[in-house]
């Protein structure tokens, strides 16, 4: 028989088994330096949301986004293909397009070069009269987009896996629940700005704060029947709630595991890097809690919420529940944090992670936080 694995002793460092390691180093919440090396190997080279699929149905429709500083144009085709590019005219870099609409030419304001839906130069003035001038050679830079459930994801890395490879474990289970979400449309967006890194928000996947940050929830929540499972690139974690509350709430159909699209428990499902995708007890629905970056030191918690019909007055209660009451008890949390985590007096504390992976234990912010650390040093351990 092969001789059991010894477990590492606890060296007060980050580590790779999550049972003895230390937090995230504390600067890693503060240091510039780097939130510029997270900018260029997180968010360049991640899948990050730009819009909904619903915004792009037709053809000739088209939205921009940004990412940090990069200007993005979104474009359903006449062919019917959906494409991304960055949003730049060609020829002298003025930005292309504005907002959202339908086009089937998309026309730089700055000196009228002129773009198709595929991106192709289709006009360029007194063109004909510049020497070895061609069309051909100045189409818009593309941008890798992919479609995932009701969603629009842009890649600035060309190489980057795709989501439909890396994301579809993922996307099955959340269709196993709502089998109808690839036509889910967007309702509803609510902002929290935050004084805190980034970080800090995916930190809280774990229920060692729920009892103590979140007690009008967790009067609802079984808290010893929590299951939560971490994958590649993803995790999914289910609160099983209190019967008679939710018969309380919604009533006797929704007390079964699922009714078409609905949900009995509490879901939250973690995507890399930045993204929760909630589905709350009660009537269908579907949220996506976003960690997005402002500075090094300040994050806007963005909750964009999808239905398949136009929102009950249930699902307003779900959402205006998570706005008013729980998301704000996280944010009071997470900025003490910043404002503690510069003290001379602390550089790392000890996550909490018990053999059984229990409510109380964080293996799952350390499973986040190995694949930060990773994305910015590689499978090195011995650098702090």
């Amino acid at each position: 028989m092969p001789k059991p694995v010894a477990t590492p002793r606890p060296t007060g460092k980050f580590h790779p088994v999550a049972e003895v390691s230390a937090t995230l180093p504390a600067h890693y919440y503060f240091d510039p330096a780097i939130f510029a090396r997270e900018r260029e190997e997180i968010f360049f080279k991640s899948w990050q949301l730009v819009g909904y699929r619903d915004a792009v149905a037709k053809a000739g429709s088209y939205f921009t986004a940004e990412l940090f500083d990069q200007k993005l144009l979104v474009i359903r085709g006449k062919d019917g293909k959906l494409r991304a590019f960055y949003n730049v005219c060609m020829h002298r870099g003025h930005v292309l397009a504005e907002g959202h609409g339908e086009k089937s030419i998309f026309t730089c304001p700055f000196h009228a070069w002129s773009y198709d839906t595929t991106g192709a130069l289709k006009a360029a003035g007194n063109a004909e009269n510049v020497q070895d001038f061609r069309l051909d050679d100045f189409g818009l830079a593309p941008v890798r987009v992919e479609e995932f459930l009701n969603m629009v994801f842009v890649n600035l890395d060309p190489d980057a896996v795709p989501m439909a490879k890396t994301f579809k474990a993922l996307a099955d289970e959340i269709r196993s629940f709502l089998p109808q979400i690839d036509s889910y449309q967007f309702h509803r967006r609510d902002v929290l700005p935050l004084q805190c890194n980034w970080k800090f928000t995916m930190d809280q996947l774990e229920c060692y704060h729920c009892p103590h940050i979140h007690p009008e929830a967790m009067q609802a929540v079984d808290i010893t029947h929590r299951e939560s499972h971490e994958y590649d690139w993803w995790q999914s974690h289910t609160s099983f709630i209190d019967e008679d509350k939710m018969r309380r709430d919604w009533g006797e159909k929704l007390l079964r595991s699922k009714v078409g699209d609905a949900f009995k428990d509490n879901h939250v499902w973690y995507m890399w890097p930045n993204y929760m995708l909630l589905g709350q007890p009660g009537p269908a629905n579907f949220s996506i809690l976003i960690g997005a970056p402002t500075s090094v030191g300040t994050t806007d918690v963005i909750v964009e919420h999808c239905f398949s019909t136009a929102p009950s007055p249930e699902n307003v209660k779900q959402m205006n529940g998570l706005r008013d009451i729980v998301l704000p008890q996280d944010t009071a949390a997470m900025n003490g944090q910043q404002k503690g985590i510069r003290a001379r007096g602390y550089r790392q504390g000890r996550l909490m992670v018990d053999a059984a992976h229990s409510w109380r234990s964080e293996h799952a912010t350390h499973h986040f936080d190995k694949m930060v650390w990773e994305a910015l040093n590689g499978p090195r351990y011995e650098l702090e």
